[in-house]
């Protein structure tokens, strides 16, 4: 079994790495390079479809709650939901990191606290 500052490296690991993939695909539309095809690379050049695709996966997230699917389509279904908010984050000019660090100033604060706050300011 993993430690858990092992499994924390492995999983930021994956995070960066798909992130850098991301990136390098959205570069290599910004020089007009032909490379290979890639879903990415239709995403970023498709916010319609992109956000389509996140509305979906998000649906079918939620779904394997309501419809008590196993732990591993939970899962599969989470990997496409972070997956294509990467893409959009990509798209954004947005890290993971900015995203993170979000989360943890969250961290301090109730739900309530943190809810209330974004209603003000909206």
């Amino acid at each position: 079994m993993e430690s858990s500052s092992s499994a924390e490296r492995v999983n930021n690991l994956t995070l960066y790495s798909l992130e850098s993939t991301i990136s390098q695909r959205k570069a290599e539309l910004a020089a007009e390079q032909n490379g290979k095809r890639s879903w990415t690379k239709r995403l970023l050049l498709d916010n319609k479809l992109l956000c389509s695709k996140i509305r979906e996966e998000a649906d079918e997230l939620c779904r394997t709650l309501e419809e008590n699917e196993d732990k591993s389509r939970t899962a599969s279904e989470m990997a496409d939901v972070l997956y294509h908010a990467m893409v959009l984050l990509a798209n954004k000019d947005v890290k993971i990191e900015d995203g993170m660090q979000v989360l943890r100033q969250r961290f301090s604060q109730s739900g309530v606290e943190e809810n209330r706050g974004r209603i003000s300011q909206g």
